[in-house]
């Protein structure tokens, strides 16, 4: 069954969040926090709220803090403005280290480097990048056959493309606006654990 991977909206009100990131926990396997505009102290508050409330720090994923990361004992998101994958594993070999990736080329030097995982998008068109053309399940179904690592697809993907996903390999997928951006939350993460594959 592919893993659902829960990415948090980069305008979130940590308070306000925090009951809506309950609700979500029991139906998702992961929740990234990809919060640029939440300085390191409120980064830490919010994780910390999480672990106490339910969340287990293997389900915890940061993007680009390393130094929060290892101070909460979950796992970093590195992206192409973040440190290098080679250089966090050198000084940090513990930490789960996740790399969003464009490319197989780049698929391939974060794999190389010592990345856990890859974040691999965008798959579909996507509002949020309107003006790059997405990759397209082809170049998905050779990323996850030419690496060895859990590979996460990422942009567009709704319920009904879920099936479609699937049939290429891929551990997971990531989704945004699909839940979060939805008035409903909770019914629209159940609308894709109905159709989990």
């Amino acid at each position: 069954m592919m893993r659902l991977h829960l990415i948090s909206t980069g305008s979130i009100h940590p308070i306000d969040e925090l009951k809506t990131f309950q609700s979500l926990q029991p139906y998702t396997d992961q929740l990234h926090l990809r919060e640029p505009n939440l300085s390191a102290a409120e980064l830490l508050d919010l994780i910390e709220a999480l672990l106490a409330h339910g969340y287990s720090p293997d389900q915890l994923t940061v993007h680009d803090r390393v130094d929060v990361a290892h101070v909460t004992g979950i796992g970093v998101q590195l992206t192409r403005r973040s440190l290098r994958v080679r250089d966090v594993r050198r000084h940090f070999p513990n930490l789960v280290i996740g790399k969003s990736v464009h490319s197989l080329a780049e698929a391939l030097a974060a794999e190389a480097e010592g990345a856990d995982r890859l974040l691999y998008g965008h798959i579909y068109p996507t509002a949020s990048k309107p003006d790059v053309p997405p990759r397209g399940i082809d170049a998905l179904k050779q990323v996850v056959t030419f690496t060895t690592k859990p590979v996460i697809a990422i942009g567009g993907i709704t319920p009904e493309r879920m099936p479609e996903i699937a049939a290429t390999g891929v551990t997971g997928i990531a989704v945004l606006s699909g839940i979060l951006g939805q008035s409903d939350p909770l019914a629209a993460v159940k609308h894709y654990q109905g159709v989990r594959v």
